[in-house]
């Protein structure tokens, strides 16, 4: 009858079958020297030097364990060997053969066609002629194969004549790897590195191919330069069957105390533009002792029509003015209450201009200095706030000079459950020196205006069973009265002044313009309520608000002296509905509403269905009479089949009878490989449209053929997108999430 038997730390608890030679039975080893384990239904041998274990045996050291018809353990040289089928695992590694010899003590020795399982992030497995281990975590093998597909799919696999893989250093190596998807070779390299987990190496990437109306079939090789772990660079030569070879470039760097990243791209003859074109970018954001941080934003094309050419992202065919601005601060505090802040900045724009639709470059600041300190809960009362600021600003053809302003505060903030009361007053002084100012106009004009305001409102709650059990109704209505006399300004030019857009936000400031080059005359008083429902979670499943500003006086304060201004007595209404319904639905919407004409002067109504990750839909429409905007917006991403997804976005313009932004396609995901197909078209500029066609096919664990620029459009085109084959794979699609890990298969 068959049986086991066991030693622990290579000491045999019970001997084996008596050997003609054993003559004396051998002393157990220390445990503690050795932590070996081998079970089987039978063992031969001596304990203290070599066992031979038959019939389902098992050798385990630590994270170490091998199983086998036939295993031979010497205890002297820790040489494990095995026959007939046999398996190792080594934490979640395992590999299976029909020979094994193996050194448990430096964990180097070789397999015989063995087949694999590397379970790290992602799982993989394959094959080969011969494996060696070379030790802890690094593995050589001949004639191999590599996929992270299940068992039974294999739709690609990289085969290479020596793969060397080492988990320690997180690099590996492949001879004349071949990348075969569905048995057919599509990419090949006499030899190949690449990363093994999170870390970075130097080498090739994947190319990328793309295709454009503006640039023809485009095709690039990125190369990636590990400068440094704090140092990186990649250098992407790119050929446009329209414009000709491009050469891309990007460094970045990193430190405890900054980071920067560098962007150029040159094209030395572009044959349709018949010019030389570059680009620029450069962002660095520092942080220096003593709470100083500083930051450079710097941007610069060779001409107008750059972006409109050589790219076709909505962000930058939208980009009328590029910035290029640096500044330094300083903040902290003045003993306990009392903050500081102090900013040094200059900033200039390149105006790109659309000669259809042409647009006035904004003024230059050289430099801009600003200045705010305060004290709260001065005795025991009030806060008090001095913000102040110079600005230098200069244009190629408009007015030019210097603002000097400062504008002081004083509030008395009244808390208490259920209710509160903020009295504010305060003071705007300026003063210009002005050039190149009309004949008769006053070259140093100084405006000083005193304000007061007074903010207040009440809270009630209430419990309510519309949102479940546990749910809270509130009931806030606010009042806030502001007062500014009247002040002529008219002489004062605009630097950076524009009249504030009417929106919940804006009713409830001093100011109805934005900059500080007007202050508007008030007496005026806003009144508003908000109720909420809570749900018993704290979730906001209902918010509906209604506001509306009503005013004492006449306006007399216009952003120019030509600029209409209002004679009624009251302002239009707001009214907002949103909120959630449960954690799929989301929506808001909200009006502005001329009371006296009643009709709507804008309207936005917008809503999001994401009942799980992969599936996701968002609908808006836009309208407003005041500037004219009739829109609408529709995309989302969802499952049309096993593995395949749709994606799409609609935004149209009605008033201009014509297609903002236009996005159709798909993402199949096999398991183990993902293709992403994308069409775009956008409006770049006036009259002026631009179709792109772009893909991808990643490979689960090794990288990608094609241009992330499919992910990055598809990210920013749908609200809510989510790539099906995450690293973590608790963030995939249910439906894309592997039933069964490949360790049970085995």
């Amino acid at each position: 009858m068959a049986f086991r038997f066991a030693t622990l730390a290579l000491a045999l608890a019970v001997a084996a079958p008596a050997i003609a030679q054993t003559q004396t039975k051998p002393k157990p080893a220390s445990p503690e020297a050795d932590r070996t384990t081998v079970e089987a239904d039978a063992i031969e041998g001596v304990s203290d030097l070599e066992v031979t274990a038959r019939g389902n045996a098992e050798i385990q050291r630590d994270d170490l364990s091998i199983f086998g018809d036939t295993l031979r353990y010497n205890r002297e040289f820790g040489r494990a060997e095995g026959e007939g089928g046999v398996r190792l695992q080594r934490g979640a590694d395992r590999f299976f053969g029909p020979r094994l010899h193996y050194n448990t003590l430096d964990d180097t020795g070789e397999f015989e066609s063995p087949q694999y399982l590397l379970q790290r992030d992602r799982t993989a497995r394959g094959g080969a002629d011969r494996l060696e281990f070379l030790g802890p975590g690094r593995y050589r093998l001949t004639n191999a194969s590599y996929t992270t597909c299940q068992p039974g799919q294999e739709d690609w696999r990289v085969e290479a004549k020596e793969l060397e893989l080492d988990f320690e250093e997180e690099i590996g190596s492949a001879t004349s790897p071949r990348l075969r998807f569905f048995d057919t070779t599509i990419l090949a390299s006499p030899y190949a590195t690449f990363p093994l987990g999170g870390r970075r190496k130097s080498g090739l990437l994947a190319p990328y191919y793309a295709q454009t109306s503006s640039r023809g079939f485009e095709f690039g090789i990125p190369y990636y330069w590990n400068i440094a772990p704090e140092y990186d660079a990649t250098f992407t030569p790119v050929y446009m069957a329209k414009r000709g070879a491009q050469l891309k470039n990007e460094f970045r760097y990193l430190d405890r105390h900054y980071r920067g990243e560098l962007k150029y791209e040159y094209l030395p003859d572009d044959k349709e533009f018949g010019t030389t074109r570059q680009g620029v970018s450069y962002q660095h954001v520092h942080s220096f002792a003593y709470s100083i941080n500083a930051n450079i934003d710097y941007n610069r094309v060779s001409d107008d029509r750059y972006f409109t050419d050589l790219a076709t992202s909505v962000r930058q065919l939208s980009v009328g003015n590029l910035p290029q601005d640096a500044y330094i601060n300083k903040g902290g505090t003045w003993g306990r209450a009392a903050p500081y802040s102090v900013q040094a900045r200059v900033q200039t724009f390149q105006t790109l201009q659309d000669p259809l639709a042409p647009i006035v470059p904004p003024y230059h600041r050289l430099p801009q200095l600003n200045f705010n300190a305060g004290y709260n809960d001065l005795g025991g009362v009030v806060d008090a706030n001095l913000p102040a600021e110079y600005v230098r600003f200069t244009h190629t053809t408009l007015v030019e000079g210097s603002r000097s302003l400062a504008t002081p505060t004083i509030a008395a903030p009244f808390l208490a459950p259920g209710w509160f009361a903020t009295p504010k007053i305060g003071q705007r002084s300026a003063s210009y020196s002005l050039e190149r100012v009309a004949p008769g106009q006053d070259q140093g004009p100084q405006v000083t205006i005193p304000w007061a305001s007074l903010d207040s409102g009440l809270v009630f709650e209430r419990n309510s069973g519309l949102l479940g059990p546990g749910s809270t109704q509130t009931l806030e209505p606010r009042l806030f009265y502001v007062y500014v006399p009247y002040v002529n300004q008219d002489q004062i030019p605009i630097f950076d002044t524009a009249l504030a857009d009417f929106n919940y936000a804006q009713i409830f400031t001093e100011n109805r313009f934005v900059g500080g080059d007007r202050f508007g005359d008030a007496n005026q008083l806003t009144l508003a309520l908000t109720s909420r429902f809570l749900q018993a979670d704290g979730q906001e499943g209902l918010r509906a608000t209604i506001a509306q500003r009503y005013y004492f006086e006449p306006e007399r304060v216009g952003l120019t002296p030509t600029s209409p201004l209002r004679t009624s007595t009251d302002s239009d209404v707001l009214a907002s509905i949103g909120g959630r319904v449960g954690r799929r639905w989301a929506y808001d919407a909200t009006a502005q509403i001329n009371r006296h004409e009643q009709r709507p002067e804008k309207f936005s109504i917008a809503a999001r269905y994401t009942p799980e990750v992969a599936k996701v839909l968002n609908a808006s429409y836009r309208y407003n009479r005041i500037d004219p905007l009739r829109q609408i917006d529709i995309s989302g991403q969802w499952p049309v089949a096993a593995g395949w997804y749709a994606v799409g976005r609609y935004n149209y313009s009605f008033l201009d009878q014509r297609l903002l932004e236009g996005l159709a396609g798909f993402e199949y995901n096999a398991g183990c490989w993902v293709f992403r197909a994308v069409g775009v078209r956008v409006q770049a500029a006036t009259n002026v449209s631009t179709t792109a066609f772009v893909f991808q096919l990643e490979f689960n664990g090794i990288g990608a053929i094609g241009t992330d620029e499919a992910v990055e459009r598809l990210k920013r085109a749908v609200p809510g997108y989510s790539v099906t084959n995450p690293a973590d794979s608790q963030l995939a699609p249910p439906s894309a999430r592997p039933q069964l890990p490949f360790g049970q298969v085995y």
